[in-house]
C-alpha cells in the first residue's frame, strides 16, 4: 500500500514537470515571457515598496526619519544581495535542471540554497547586532539622524534570516514556472506591511520603530506562505538531501552562479553607502533628498529585473533544452521591449519628477532631488541594456561575463564617478553620479548582448543545415 502511494505520487510529480516542460518550450516567447514577467514584477514591486511605504509614513517625523530609512536601505541591499546570490544561483541551475528533466537535481539545489541562505541571515544579523552603532554611522548617518537608525535598523536586522530564505523561495518558484506563488507570498507580506505602518507608527506612536516592525511581520508573513507552497506539493520541486553529491561542492555550484546577483544586488549597498556619506557633507536635507531620489528610482529599476527575471527562466530552460531558436527570440523580444518601455517611463518622470519627490515632503534640497531624478530617467534605456545582458549570461551558465557587467553600474563606472562628481560639483555631483553610471554601464554592456544574438542565429542556421 505505501510502495502504491509512493509511486503515485512519483507519477504525479512527473507528469507536473512533462506539464511544465512543454509549458516553458512550446508556449510562444513573447506570451511566455510575459506571462512570467507580470507577476514577478508585482513580486518585485511589493519587495521594493516596504522601504518607500516605511519613507512615506515616517515623513512626519521630520526629514531626518526620512534620511534614516534612506541610510538603512543599505543593510537591506545587503540583505537583498545575499538572498539573490543564493536565490539566483539555484534559480538559474533548477531552471537548466528542469529544461533537462532533472527534478532531483532541481530539488537538491532548492534545499541547498534554503540553508544557506538560512545560515547566512543569521549571520549578517548577529553581526549587525554586534556592531550596530559602529555601522549606522558607517553607512552615512549624523548625529540627529543616528538615534531613528538605531530604533529602524533593529527591526531591519532580525528580519535578516526571514529576507534571505524568502528571496531563495521565490526565486525557486519561478524557477519552475509558478510566479504566481511567489506573487502571492511577496504580495501579502507588502500588503500587511502598508496596512501596518500607519498603525504601529502614527495610531501606536512608535515613531519610526513601527515602521521597522511592520517589515518584520511582512516579511515573516511573506516567508510562512511560500513554505506552505513548497511543502504541500504544488511544486514538481521537493526539499531532497545531497545524494550522490557533497553538499560542499552543491554550495560552490549555487554560489558561482548566483555571485552575478551579488555583485548586481551587493554593489548596490556599497552605493548607497557611498552617496549616503558624500551627501551628509552637505546636511540632513540633501540625504533626504538623494534617498528619496533613489527610491523613487529603485521603483523602475524593480519593475526593470522583475522584467529580466521573467525573461531569465525562459532563457535558462530553453538553453537547458538545447532550444536555440527560443533563446535567441527570448533575447530580443526581451532587449526590444525593455528598451522601449524604460524609454517612455523616462519620459514620464522626466515631466513629473518635480510633484513626486513633493510627496516625501518638502525641503531645501527639493531641487537636487528632482535633478537627480530626472538624470535617472534619463538612464533608464540604458540600464535596461545592462540589466538584460547581466541576466542572459547568468541565466545560460556564463559566470564571468555576468559577472563583469553585473559589476559596471555601481562599481566599475559609480566608483570613480563618486570620487570626482563631488569634487567638482558638490552636491549636484553626488545627486547626478548614479544617472551617469548607469549611462556608461549600457553603453558598455550592448556588444556583449549584440554578440550573443549572433551567436543564436549562428547556432539556429548551423541546425538548419543539419
Amino acid at each position: 500500500m505505501k510502495n502504491n502511494s509512493v509511486q503515485g505520487k512519483t507519477d504525479n510529480t512527473k507528469d507536473k514537470a512533462q506539464e511544465n516542460h512543454v509549458k516553458m518550450t512550446q508556449t510562444p516567447v513573447p506570451s511566455l515571457i510575459l506571462r512570467l514577467s507580470c507577476s514577478t514584477i508585482v513580486s518585485m514591486l511589493a519587495g521594493t515598496m516596504y522601504n518607500i511605504v516605511d519613507m512615506y509614513f515616517v515623513s512626519d517625523l521630520g526629514n531626518s526619519a526620512v534620511a534614516a530609512v534612506g541610510v538603512l536601505f543599505s543593510v537591506l541591499a545587503m540583505i537583498q544581495a545575499v538572498g539573490y546570490t543564493f536565490g539566483m544561483g539555484a534559480g538559474s541551475r533548477i531552471s537548466r535542471f528542469l529544461g533537462e528533466q532533472k527534478e532531483k537535481e532541481a530539488g537538491r539545489d532548492a534545499s541547498a540554497a534554503v540553508l544557506m541562505a538560512l545560515v547566512a541571515g543569521l549571520i549578517l544579523m548577529a553581526a549587525g547586532f554586534l556592531w550596530q552603532k559602529p555601522l549606522v554611522d558607517f553607512l552615512g548617518s549624523t548625529d540627529t539622524i543616528e538615534t531613528f537608525a538605531l530604533d529602524y535598523g533593529f527591526w531591519i536586522l532580525l528580519t535578516a534570516p526571514v529576507m534571505c530564505v524568502s528571496y531563495v523561495l521565490n526565486n525557486v518558484l519561478r524557477a519552475e514556472g509558478m510566479p504566481v506563488w511567489a506573487l502571492v507570498g511577496i504580495g501579502s507580506g507588502a500588503v500587511l506591511n502598508a496596512v501596518l505602518d500607519p498603525i504601529l507608527v502614527s495610531g501606536l506612536e512608535l515613531g519610526i520603530r513601527g515602521a521597522g516592525i511592520a517589515t518584520f511581520c511582512g516579511q515573516s508573513v511573506s516567508l510562512v506562505i511560500m513554505l506552505i507552497v513548497m511543502l504541500s506539493g504544488k511544486s514538481v520541486i521537493g526539499f531532497s538531501g545531497q545524494k550522490g553529491k557533497p553538499f560542499r561542492q552543491t554550495a560552490a555550484d549555487i554560489t558561482r552562479t548566483g555571485i552575478p546577483s551579488f555583485f548586481r544586488q551587493g554593489l548596490v549597498c556599497v552605493a548607497t553607502i557611498l552617496l549616503n556619506r558624500a551627501a551628509r557633507e552637505y546636511g540632513d536635507d540633501v540625504v533626504a533628498a538623494i534617498s528619496v531620489s533613489n527610491k523613487v528610482f529603485a521603483i523602475l529599476f524593480a519593475v526593470m529585473v522583475g522584467y529580466g527575471q521573467g525573461f531569465a527562466p525562459v532563457v535558462g530552460y530553453n538553453y537547458g533544452a538545447k532550444e536555440n531558436d527560443r533563446v535567441k527570440k527570448a533575447i530580443t523580444f526581451t532587449l526590444l521591449s525593455q528598451i522601449i518601455a524604460s524609454a517612455v517611463a523616462g519620459v514620464l518622470v522626466w515631466i513629473f519628477a518635480s510633484p513626486i519627490i513633493s510627496l516625501f515632503g518638502k525641503n531645501a534640497a527639493l531641487d537636487l532631488g528632482v535633478r537627480s531624478l530626472r538624470m535617472h530617467a534619463v538612464s533608464l534605456p540604458f540600464m535596461a541594456v545592462c540589466l538584460v545582458s547581466g541576466m542572459l549570461f547568468q541565466a545560460i551558465g556564463e559566470i564571468g561575463k555576468a559577472i563583469l557587467i553585473s559589476s559596471t553600474r555601481q562599481g566599475i563606472f559609480f566608483l570613480p564617478l563618486i570620487w570626482l562628481l563631488p569634487m567638482c560639483f558638490q552636491e549636484t555631483g553626488v545627486a547626478l553620479t548614479q544617472g551617469i553610471s548607469d549611462v556608461l554601464s549600457g553603453v558598455f554592456s550592448l556588444p556583449f548582448i549584440l554578440v550573443a544574438i549572433h551567436m543564436c542565429k549562428k547556432q539556429v542556421g548551423n541546425s538548419y543545415n543539419e
